[in-house]
């Protein structure tokens, strides 16, 4: 799914990279708890990790790495799932002490979604060349 997702991407410099050791490294850090995976089975997913903030080390957030539906299955309810589950988990984390933060990212290529009725407020913006 990941492939797919990257083949999708408007990030084209990632198009042609492979890097298994990287993806077997961040895997095996989100595994073992500094992250979750959201699954949908041969439908979609949602890959986060926990990682500081750029101003404090002992500041942590949970940042959305990826979020890709297959495309026959846009337009349903495994978008909406995948970060239900995702948002659900961030606020146990938030809860519990272990993060100050989570983030949603909103690509130019992703659906029209009102993310304030799950609680974000827009922050930034970011730009690519």
């Amino acid at each position: 799914m990941m492939k797919a997702f990257r083949a999708e991407s408007p990030i084209s410099a990632l198009y042609a990279e492979d890097d298994p050791e990287y993806w077997d490294a961040m895997l095996t850090s989100i595994f073992a708890g500094r992250g979750a995976v959201f699954i949908e089975d041969g439908k979609g997913l949602l890959l986060s990790m926990v990682y500081p903030s750029i101003w404090s080390g002992k500041v942590f957030g949970l940042h959305e790495l990826a979020w890709y539906v297959y495309p026959q299955h846009r337009g349903g309810t495994t978008g909406y799932r995948l970060v239900r589950a995702y948002v659900d988990f961030a606020k146990g984390l938030k809860d519990s002490g272990r993060i100050a933060y989570f983030t949603l990212s909103k690509m130019v290529s992703s659906p029209a979604m009102k993310y304030e009725k799950l609680g974000f407020k827009k922050v930034d913006e970011n730009w690519l060349q």
